[in-house]
This record gives structure tokens, C-alpha cells and sequence, in this order.
């Protein structure tokens, strides 16, 4: 609900009910009488959802009308052409751009029209002051704003920006944009792809963006609500190579005492990066080794550590870990080759996503602890309860000493927790089915690592957000 109690001079949210739009005294409409488009503007009803606006049209059977006026809009069949969703919007505190907020009205009786919402609406406060926010579609996948056809469509209208000449991929909120008030953005109905932003330019000019690991999809007549953004929590640039879809967001999991999203690389990690296909072992480190001994893309060992993942290869940490330490970022191979805030999974990690079985996420087919195949390759896969093509697929990528053994039977993944100074702790799971579960085994072995990375809830501001229904205006003419 709209908290705030400032309404603007202009169209605005109403400063008694947040789902009700009021009309302004400087509002105008066009209204098409099938020949013309005619310029009306509001005669009373200011600050209230019912208002009379006056001018002149034609006499007709129907009449079609759009908010705000469109001077180049037309009359085509049922639709109207030319219709503009500004890219750049003017941030209002508490409120939106009034010449943003497409609504279509049909009407027959020659009195009253009924408007329609066109657009959604983006709500978001900063805690800080801004001078811009920037809400981008990821690799320019989804059309945001541009000039295009609104049609009234029997009360459900459809806004079409697929044919527009100048399509924008982005919207920009500008203007003197205060902390701890809340801005509205409109947005036409459209689903983002995951890796879509939406990015702050503080006063001072520090950008702060957020990168969104799950798709959002955007309603007409509905307010997505973001949440609370501060200049602390999971900002990009966040200087990782990762790309939006090489991660999975398995959602939100509690590990220790907080609530955390829990993001996991697609593919296990390799000497540069990830590896190409999520079913790929990638390559196998030594617990503490910030490189690996072992390629599994070209069956090759590190030169000098032919010999294999022996004590006599073990790397040379750090420090000396005691039990339940965690793996400091100097000796973390996924926050040396990935960085950013990439890690090697915790053992309350684990356990966590474990302990969802068929609560939160399936291990296995039905959480049955099972096999999948993927492409061949036999591992074990990890879904969402509520999405099952939301998902990480373990391959049984086996351990390696001097050579590598078990693949295809066995999963071994390390943990980033160690039991003691020489044996951490390893996530275990087999073909044979049953609890998946944690051993300990001697550092200087070769397993594979599949990278995390953990958003505070209360930071994340990039989740699917929450959505509020929008009251929709009457007016008479």
C-alpha cells in the first residue's frame, strides 16, 4: 500500500487510498469521435477519481478517448496508433509522470467514459537521494518503452510497442529524487528476462545497480512493488565475471540466524570461469588451491602436478584451519577465478538445501534422492518445488587422487568448511540413492566445486516483487 501522504500537482495516487487514481486540474485527454482528435481538457473534478473535462468532438456512435493526450494519436479501426510510453519519466515523490500513465476509454452514451489502465506500475524507494533511476531489460530482450498501438480490447487493454519505430529497452526516472519517499515507474505489460537492472544514481554520483536473477513480469494495472533500496546489499558492478544466466536463484533459505537467497552457478568451476554446459564436471581442486590440477575438458594435469592430487602436491594454505572455520577468500578458488562474492558452499549451505527436500526444492526426481540425465552425463538435480524449470544440475563428476575415479556413480562437491587443519568437510551423494550427506576427507584430494553466492533478503531488492491492484478512473465529459 502507498504509505506516503505528499500528492502531487499533476495525475497522482490518491493521498487517502493507494489504489486510487485521482485527475489533476491540468489534465487533458484526446478523445477520437472517428474523424478527428480532439483536444479536452478538465472542467472539475480535480483530486478526486470522477472528473468533467469539456471540449468539442463530433457526434458519434462510440467514442474512444486516451489519457494523457496524444497530439499525433489516431483513430484505426478500434485501435489508436501513434501512442507514446515515454522513456524518460519525471520522478514525482509518492506518485508518477502523469504523461506516462496510458489509460484507453470507450464509450457510447455521449456522457460518460470509463478509462482503463494501459500500463503497471514499478514502485521503489531509495533510502538515499538520487538523481536517476534506470530500469534496463537484460541484452535489450523486451521492448519497455517507444511509440506503438493501444487498443481497448473489451475493458482488458493491450498496449503494442512490437511495431514501434523507436523502441527503448530502458526507462529513466529523473528529477530530484528524495530519500525514503516512494517512485512510481510506468511499465506496459512485459516479462523480463532474468538480468534485467534497475540502477540508482545517487546525488553524489555513485551508481548503484541490482541485477535481477529471476524473470519479472510486469501487469497492467498492477503495482510491482521492489521494496527498499540502500547503498550496502548486492550491487553490481560486483566485480564477478559471471553472467545473469550462468547463475540459478534457488530462493530463500535461512542459514544461521538470517534469510539469505541462495544463488548457485549453473556449471561447476574451471581454472577460467565456468564451465561451458551444466552437465560439464569442469575441473578439480585441492581444498585451498586457488587453480586446479586437473582439466577434465582436455584430460590434462597442471604442469608439475602430474602425479596427481597427493600430499606431496597438497597446496600451501593461508592459515591453519580449526574445526568449522570457513575457507578464507585468499585460499576460495570460486572467489579468485569468479570474484565478486562467490564461494564455495558452506556446510550450513548444504545442509539447508538439503533439509528442503521436498519442502522447497526436489533432490532427484520427486525428491527421491535420485539420478537425473542430462545430455548423458548422470547426476544428481536440484529443483524448485514451485518451479521445476528452475534448477542446478550436480553431475557425478567422481574425485580424483591420481587419476580420476567413480565418475558417473559417486558426487563429491567440496564444502568451504573445514573439520580440521587438514581434512574439510565434502558434500556426498550416490547413484544408489539415499540422503545426500557430508563427509570428511584429506584437503590435498581432487573434487569438483560448484560456486554460490548469498543475497541477504532484506538487500536483495531483485526478487519478483510484490504486486497491488490499482482502482481505475471515471470521468465525465
Amino acid at each position: 500500500t502507498q504509505e506516503g501522504d505528499e500528492q502531487s500537482t499533476r495525475a497522482a495516487i490518491s493521498t487517502s487510498d493507494s489504489k486510487v487514481i485521482n485527475w489533476e486540474s491540468d489534465d487533458k485527454i484526446s478523445i477520437f469521435d472517428g474523424t478527428k482528435n480532439n483536444l479536452f481538457t478538465l472542467k472539475n473534478g480535480a483530486g478526486t477519481k470522477s472528473a468533467t473535462f469539456q471540449g468539442v468532438a463530433a457526434s458519434a456512435e462510440t467514442y474512444t478517448a486516451v489519457y494523457p493526450y496524444q497530439s499525433e494519436a489516431t483513430l484505426s479501426g478500434t485501435s489508436v496508433k501513434n501512442v507514446t510510453l515515454k522513456p524518460t519519466q519525471t520522478a514525482t515523490a509518492n506518485s508518477f509522470d502523469k504523461e506516462a500513465a496510458l489509460m484507453i476509454a470507450e464509450g457510447g452514451d455521449g456522457k460518460t467514459l470509463n478509462f482503463k489502465n494501459v500500463v503497471g506500475y514499478v514502485k521503489v524507494k531509495p533510502t538515499f537521494n538520487c538523481t536517476r533511476i534506470d530500469l534496463k531489460a537484460f541484452d535489450n530482450s523486451a521492448v519497455l518503452a517507444g511509440t506503438g498501438t493501444v487498443s481497448y480490447n473489451g475493458g482488458e487493454p493491450k498496449l503494442d510497442l512490437s511495431n514501434a519505430e523507436t523502441k527503448d529497452y530502458a526507462i529513466t526516472l529523473r528529477g530530484d529524487i528524495k530519500a525514503n519517499k516512494y517512485y512510481y515507474i510506468a511499465v506496459p505489460p512485459v516479462t523480463l528476462k532474468a538480468g534485467w537492472t534497475i540502477q540508482f544514481t545517487a546525488s553524489d554520483g555513485k551508481v548503484y545497480s541490482r541485477k535481477g536473477t529471476n524473470p519479472i513480469t510486469f501487469t497492467r494495472n498492477k503495482v510491482t512493488n521492489l521494496g527498499e533500496f540502500a547503498t550496502t546489499g548486492d550491487y553490481d558492478p560486483r566485480g564477478d565475471i559471471v553472467r545473469a544466466d550462468q547463475e540459478v536463484d534457488m530462493g530463500v533459505f535461512t542459514i544461521g540466524d538470517k534469510n539469505y537467497r541462495v544463488i548457485f552457478a549453473k556449471s561447476n568451476l574451471t581454472a577460467n570461469g565456468l564451465a561451458t554446459n551444466e552437465y560439464d564436471y569442469g575441473d578439480y581442486f585441492a581444498w585451498g588451491a586457488t587453480e586446479p590440477w586437473y582439466h577434465s575438458a582436455t584430460n590434462t594435469w597442471k604442469e608439475g602436478k602430474e602425479a596427481g592430487f597427493t600430499e606431496a602436491n597438497a597446496p600451501i594454505l593461508s592459515k591453519t584451519y580449526k574445526a568449522n572455520e570457513v575457507l578464507s577468500s585468499s585460499d576460495d578458488a570460486t572467489r579468485q577465478i569468479l570474484g565478486g562474492d562467490w564461494q564455495l558452499p558452506t556446510t550450513e549451505i548444504w545442509k539447508a538445501l538439503w533439509d528442503a527436500n521436498k519442502n522447497k526444492v526436489y533432490w532427484g526426481p520427486d525428491g527421491n534422492m535420485r539420478y537425473d540425465t542430462i545430455s548423458g552425463i548422470k547426476g544428481m538435480k536440484i529443483s524448485k518445488k514451485d518451479d521445476p524449470y528452475t534448477y542446478i544440475f550436480l553431475p557425478a563428476a567422481g574425485s580424483a587422487g591420481r587419476e580420476v575415479n567413480n565418475v558417473g556413480d559417486f558426487g563429491y562437491y567440496w564444502s568451504g568448511t573445514a573439520n580440521s587443519s587438514t581434512k574439510p568437510y565434502y558434500l556426498y551423494f550416490t547413484i544408489t540413492g539415499g540422503n545426500p550427506q557430508e563427509f570428511i576427507y584429506f584437503y590435498y584430494v581432487g573434487l569438483p566445486v560448484r560456486p554460490v553466492r548469498l543475497v541477504e533478503v532484506s538487500l536483495a531488492g531483485s526478487g519478483q516483487g510484490e504486486t497491488e491492484g490499482i482502482e481505475e478512473d471515471v470521468f465525465k465529459y
